[in-house]
């Protein structure tokens, strides 16, 4: 049955009245490396997925509501309700100006600045992944589904643009995008692979590559490789964008949940591990600058395009923003 969502239109000024619930604290909290602590949100419940709009934009959280983050101090711009449905995963639109929101076979969109919920995108197959090329990059989004289902989604007209079966795809647990926006790479929990799909061609699959026991989670690089996180070893795999195939090993400190690349691909953070808390790891050298376990345990990590800010959604009901 079809959900009728309420939308209206919330601007900056009247702010107050919307972000009921919406705190902000100081907790005693510090990082040495490579970020310090700038400002903290309290959620209602955990905040489990969160990303930025952009570079130098705002970000945008996930929990009981949609949270709206001004970007340069961290504070609460907009709590948006989503009628009380469940996110299964959260992505920015290439232009920076919408949050998509995937909850299960409907696909929400919420302008930033303005924070309308715009009538939901039915996408006719239930997903659990939603992959958005990188700033400035395609108008399509993607979600991906049980039985190797994709749908394609036009972020301009808002339309299904098409809908695909990956050969072979079972069980998506896991996804990432190319820096470029040309390739999707899934991790299969039946077969223990990581697909590379061409994202003008997603009923192809162009490369395959075997990781033993699994993937836990992945996330995209800003080079020549996409990462994986490995379910039963204390590694993240670099995953050539061009062959698809196992290219460097980085000793890791546990299972991670969410990872995310600094811009100039010199640090990965590691959301989970062994402790739980956020390692950050120099990929150039290969060893661990910082582990801390002072923001709780760290559901979800993005770093935004220009480097100086992260947020953190932890098991403390707060989004947490660090600043460089």
């Amino acid at each position: 049955m079809k959900k009728t969502v309420i939308c209206s239109v919330l601007m900056v000024a009247s702010v107050a009245a919307l972000v009921t619930g919406c705190g902000v604290t100081s907790p005693d909290m510090s990082m040495d490396f490579p970020f310090y602590f700038l400002q903290d949100v309290s959620t209602a419940s955990a905040p489990v997925h969160c990303c930025y709009l952009g570079p130098g934009h705002d970000g945008v959280a996930a929990s009981d509501s949609l949270y709206f983050l001004d970007y340069r101090y961290g504070y609460c711009l907009a709590r948006v309700d989503l009628q009380g449905y469940t996110v299964e995963d959260l992505c920015a639109t290439s232009d920076g100006g919408y949050a998509a929101v995937l909850c299960g076979n409907l696909l929400f969109y919420v302008s930033d600045g303005t924070y309308v919920v715009h009538e939901p995108v039915t996408l006719g197959s239930y997903g659990s992944l939603l992959l958005a090329p990188p700033p400035k990059g395609s108008l399509h989004l993607y979600s991906l589904g049980s039985g190797g289902i994709v749908t394609t989604v036009n972020t301009q007209s808002w339309d299904v643009v098409s809908v695909d079966t990956i050969p072979g795809l079972s069980k998506p647990v896991a996804a990432a995008i190319s820096s470029d926006g040309t390739a999707m790479f899934i991790a299969d929990g039946d077969d223990d692979t990581v697909k590379k799909i061409s994202t003008g061609n997603p009923g192809t699959v162009l490369a395959e590559c075997h990781v033993p026991g699994g993937i836990s989670c992945m996330c995209g690089g800003h080079g020549n490789l996409v990462y994986a996180s490995l379910d039963s070893l204390d590694q993240v795999w670099g995953i050539d964008v061009g062959t698809g195939k196992h290219y460097s090993t980085l000793q890791a400190p546990g299972r991670a949940v969410s990872m995310a690349v600094t811009p100039d691909e010199k640090y990965i953070y590691v959301a989970g591990g062994n402790g739980g808390g956020l390692t950050v790891v120099n990929l150039r050298e290969g060893d661990v600058e910082v582990s801390t376990n002072s923001y709780g345990v760290v559901a979800d990590v993005a770093i935004n395009g220009s480097g100086d800010r992260a947020l953190l959604c932890s098991n403390l009901d707060k989004i947490i923003t660090l600043q460089k």
